[in-house]
């Protein structure tokens, strides 16, 4: 039977139907382009600047120095969905100075404070070992606040083959 052919219930109905679809359609194509819009913006790395607050956040007006903490990571990641990154100070621990916080910054990522750790006197050393998901080539850095104030710092460029914090 043809649409002609059809009772005009049934010809109101699907147009009814289809009318529906259609403005539904309509409205959702919208929501779903300001959608991706956000999703892209998700994905850009950081900027230098925010990068940079996090940092000085963290020093809070000391100088870092560069001894005494050891990064141990590939130089290339071949898998950057999970590149191994280990952070070890080499100092001596003791119940006076010890490391109270520790940071790890992927500086290329959307959201460059990749972890955070905190420590007590009783922890004896400080050594931690995480995966992290990296999204480009970038410089990954450790940053860690001595319990007498010192703040030491380490970094390290890897070479990422492919995204991994893509879709």
């Amino acid at each position: 039977m043809t649409s002609s052919k059809l009772p005009s219930r049934f010809v109101r109905r699907r147009q009814l139907v289809l009318g529906s679809a259609a403005g539904l359609g309509a409205a959702w194509l919208p929501l779903n382009l300001h959608a991706q819009v956000a999703f892209d913006q998700l994905l850009k790395p950081a900027t230098a600047a925010q990068v940079q607050a996090i940092v000085d956040e963290f020093l809070k007006g000391a100088s870092p120095e560069e001894k005494g903490m050891k990064l141990d990571m590939p130089a290339l990641g071949d898998n950057p969905a999970a590149v191994p990154v280990k952070v070890v100070l080499d100092l001596p621990a003791s119940d006076d100075v010890y490391c109270q916080e520790l940071i790890i910054l992927a500086q290329g990522n959307p959201h460059p404070l990749a972890c955070r750790f905190n420590f007590t006197a009783l922890a004896g050393t400080t050594e931690v070992a995480v995966r992290l998901r990296l999204i480009e080539t970038q410089t990954i850095r450790a940053l860690a606040r001595l319990s007498d104030g010192r703040v030491l710092s380490a970094q390290h460029h890897i070479t990422v083959t492919a995204g991994g914090c893509g879709m």
